[in-house]
This record gives C-alpha cells, sequence and structure tokens, in this order.
C-alpha cells in the first residue's frame, strides 16, 4: 500500500516543472492584477500567465478564494 502511493507519487512529481522567479515576474506581480492578491499569489497568477503565453494552456488547481477569483478573471480554467 505504501509503496504504491510513493510510486504514484514521483510519478506527478516527475510530471512537474519549476518556473524560476525572474525580475520580469516580480515586477509583473507588482502591478495591478483583476483582482486584489497579496505578494506569492501575485507571483503565482503571473508565473502561470508566463506560462500560458508559452504553452496556451493551463488549468488551475486552487484552494485560495483570492488567488482562484484572480485567476477566473485572468481567463483561466480553475477547479477548486
Amino acid at each position: 500500500m505504501l509503496a504504491e502511493r510513493r510510486e504514484v507519487a514521483f510519478r506527478l512529481l516527475e510530471g512537474l516543472e519549476t518556473i524560476e522567479i525572474t525580475r520580469v515576474i516580480l515586477a509583473r506581480a507588482a502591478q495591478p492584477l483583476p483582482t486584489p492578491l497579496g505578494t506569492l499569489n501575485a507571483i503565482h497568477l503571473v508565473s502561470a500567465m508566463g506560462w500560458r503565453e508559452q504553452y496556451k494552456r493551463l488549468v488551475f488547481a486552487i484552494h485560495d478564494l483570492a488567488l482562484s477569483a484572480a485567476a477566473r478573471a485572468s481567463g483561466f480554467e480553475v477547479l477548486g
């Protein structure tokens, strides 16, 4: 049971990519966004916007209400 869960977790992690937080991302996150956000949520949203510009599709899986509202207002499909 534990081995199966571990295998699933590792498969999920293999499918993840990280995004470098650049000065461009930080500068965009400091600009007005569709809804008020805290710093970390603004960085998440702007990073997702950059990802979407490059890869065209991104679905947000969110439990944070403020980030969810901002993502929807920015045209993202949102789960959660």
